[in-house]
């Protein structure tokens, strides 16, 4: 029986009204929407307070007479105000654990329920007429700007996905049986399911649920940046917390060490993989979910983001017959996604592909999948050496942690397999560092690794709302001015629509910074070179900085500068030298400093001293030019005497370093041609030699060297050598 039949025939008995005025006001209940003591009263029947108190009598409650009490504020914080005017309840008094609530239907037993559930309190109800409901409400609850995103939105809202626990036979619930019971009443489900569904739906790749002081705070990371969503009270928070803990597998009595466990969403068709994970904090538990969904679609290799000489590098790592290629950035960067484009675009059937994952985050058609289990043994390093014996030709390891997982993996890259891996570190040349880190040995890294990929995410304009406009003036410094952007760029920025939620970004793109293993750096790393050097080596091979390539996206309109800040800052070291004009001066028109400032920098003054390398071997040249640009000089190369002599005598260094045996002309034939120049005559020359002669060393300083060093190059003694020949040509020169 509903509650309009049981209260229109508890009306016809008692003879409130006849049969004739309770159709009547069922249509006028109809519609306005309104209670039947509302409806009878609009129609002069009957009063609504007859109607409450004949409703009230007959169930035994109480009625609230004359003008509405004044509520307590704690009584109507329990209570959120969007869920009492839906329901049409107010909270009224709270005595020890009784609450008291004034309810305009005292048959819907369903919102009683709620209130028990949400305050964890017995609920006593107070029958009131629908104007009196409204009185209290005003009071209680005034009109403001109402929060959406708030836990009472839920009981109109169905959820679209369905949770599935996996692994559910190895967890044991010790906890006490009040609280497992609690997470198992269908609210708590419904809220779990909406929490989750709700985060797939807006492409989220987290959720955080975090405990706060007074409320239980869920988040999700969209597009890489993290949004408030939804606000739980806290009386709710441990049942929230137990549910998803559940059906993650985990064991809900251990409050105080962090836990890690897996679940599975489906939802619109889809299958999301959850990897859960639970850490301590100050207020409770903080949770946060992981969303792996994979049934996505995997793009071809040229709809990634890679700019066409990036393409043309990445395509030619991965389809060299061996060698490893590693994939770098931190933990929601893309590098899975772009290993598996990678993979995708080398499947072929007479490629047996092998991967090791921890999870398999997409499911790759034509390429055997293997999933970690380290309870079975099964680790990165104990899977590897079982897919050696799998005849692969190329592999896939999901990331490389410890030095015994990079060991073989190098191994494997040396004896005829193709094999990429991720590793975190901030950009390409701090990848080769790591693996030293880790206790690889140079050599082992120098001939196995074929190229590093640094990426990054950086998110789009909306399509929708995305107009022209020149980037602002803070984020044009910020990017090392105007001369550092493209003349020709098509700058866009979102404004903002409902597609976009009004933020006017949707969807991200990836930057990337690729550093090819060429010969030079080869030797670097053989040689266990600093990060600085071989980052200078890959420069002048050609590799775009994470920086660059970004500016060169958002030049496109792909995305935004001030986005492409947020995700990588410049950084100086990266760029190319340059020597400042005798336009950047601080003097006057009259040559006088300006504002008081100190005298302008002549030219010779403002720019770096300039050392010539000649030397035939690319491995000592690339050694003594690395410890001299750490001493601040700008290096210049020749690979022999003839080259050396025309480089010498077009750009007039400050300090030649030369080799005394090279091919075509010694080091000593250059000097002399050096010194029958007059415009040499001030360049001092440093001769390298492995010859301890008494002969060879009055050779070349009769023939105008000014020094002599024999090698092996000790780098501080090198450079002191160059610092005390500059300094002997401004004696001279004063």
């Amino acid at each position: 029986m509903t509650t309009h039949s049981f209260t229109a025939n508890l009306l016809l008995r008692t003879g409130v009204v006849d049969a004739a005025g309770l159709s009547r006001a069922a249509e006028v209940q109809l519609a306005q929407s309104c209670t039947l003591g509302r409806a009878l009263a609009s129609l002069g029947l009957t009063d609504e307070s007859v109607v409450v108190k004949t409703l009230a009598n007959a169930l035994h409650l109480e009625t609230m007479d004359g003008d509405p009490p004044e509520v307590a504020i704690e009584v109507a914080a329990l209570l959120p105000a969007e869920f009492c005017r839906k329901r049409g309840i107010v909270p009224l008094t709270l005595d020890g654990k009784l609450l008291r609530l004034a309810v305009t239907d005292p048959m819907d037993d369903a919102v009683l329920q709620d209130v028990r559930f949400k305050t964890g309190r017995k609920t006593a109800a107070v029958v009131v007429t629908e104007t009196q409901f409204e009185q209290l409400c005003a009071a209680v609850y005034p009109e403001t700007d109402k929060a959406v995103n708030t836990y009472d939105m839920l009981d109109s809202v169905t959820p679209t996905g369905e949770v599935e626990s996996t692994d559910i036979n190895e967890y044991e619930v010790i906890d006490p049986a009040a609280l497992a019971k609690d997470t198992k009443l269908p609210p708590i489900v419904r809220l779990v399911n909406l929490i989750l569904s709700d985060a797939a739906g807006a492409g989220a790749s987290d959720v955080h649920v975090e405990p706060q002081q007074g409320a239980l705070q869920v988040r999700q990371r969209v597009d890489g940046l993290l949004r408030d969503v939804l606000t739980i009270p806290r009386n709710l928070q441990d049942q929230t917390i137990s549910r998803l803990k559940i059906i993650s597998g985990m064991d809900i009595s251990e409050r105080r060490k962090p836990q890690d466990g897996r679940s599975r969403l489906r939802f619109e068709g889809r299958t999301i993989d959850l990897r859960v994970s639970t850490l301590p904090t100050q207020f409770g538990e903080k949770v946060v979910i992981r969303l792996l969904n994979s049934d996505r679609a995997v793009l071809p290799i040229d709809q990634i983001g890679f700019l066409p000489d990036n393409l043309r590098l990445m395509q030619s790592f991965i389809t060299r017959p061996q060698g490893m290629i590693l994939v770098t950035g931190p933990t929601g960067s893309g590098k899975t996604s772009t290993l598996y484009t990678s993979l995708h675009s080398i499947t072929s059937p007479s490629n047996n592909i092998i991967t090791l994952e921890d999870p398999i985050e997409v499911q790759l058609a034509g390429i055997n999948q293997m999933q970690i289990n380290p309870k079975a043994g099964v680790t990165f390093a104990s899977g590897l050496r079982s897919i050696l014996r799998q005849d692969p030709n190329v592999i896939l390891v999901g990331e490389i942690r410890d030095k015994e997982t990079a060991e073989i993996a190098l191994q494997a890259a040396l004896t005829g397999h193709m094999l990429l891996s991720t590793l975190h570190t901030n950009d390409a040349p701090a990848t080769v560092t790591r693996l030293f880190d880790l206790g690889i040995q140079p050599f082992l890294v120098a001939s196995s690794l074929v190229g590093i990929v640094a990426q990054r995410l950086v998110r789009r304009p909306c399509p929708s709302c995305a107009v022209p406009q020149f980037p602002s003036q803070e984020a044009i410094d910020k990017a090392g001015g105007l001369a550092r952007l493209p003349a020709d760029a098509t700058w866009m920025v979102g404004k903002g629509c409902e597609h976009c939620g009004g933020i006017g970004v949707k969807g991200r793109l990836a930057i990337h910074e690729i550093l090819e293993v060429n010969a030079e750096v080869r030797e670097l790393i053989s040689l266990r070179a600093s990060e600085q050097a071989i980052r200078r080596a890959a420069r002048r091979a050609g590799m775009r900085t994470l920086f660059e390539d970004g500016v060169a996206k958002a030049a496109q309109g792909l995305t935004t500068l001030d986005e492409v800040l947020r995700v990588v800052s410049r950084d100086e070291s990266h760029e190319e030298t340059r020597r400042p004009s005798l336009s950047q001066g601080s003097a006057d028109a009259t040559g006088a400093p300006a504002d008081g400032a100190a005298a302008a920098p002549t030219a010779e003054d403002l720019r770096k001293k300039r050392v010539l390398v000649v030397e035939d071997s690319s491995m000592i040249a690339s050694v003594v030019k690395y410890f001299l640009e750490l001493e601040g000089f700008e290096v210049l190369e020749a690979a022999d005497g003839l080259i050396g002599l025309d480089v010498a005598l077009r750009e007039i260094p400050d300090v030649i370093v030369s080799d005394v045996n090279m091919p075509g002309m010694t080091g000593i034939a250059m000097v002399r041609a050096l010194r029958a120049e007059p415009l040499m005559a001030e360049v001092r020359v440093l001769m390298l030699t492995s010859e301890a002669s008494i002969e060879t060393e009055t050779e070349g300083l009769e023939a105008g060297a000014d020094d002599y060093i024999l090698k092996p190059v000790e780098p501080r003694r090198l450079a002191a050598r160059v610092q005390s020949l500059l300094a002997r040509s401004k004696t001279r020169a004063a």
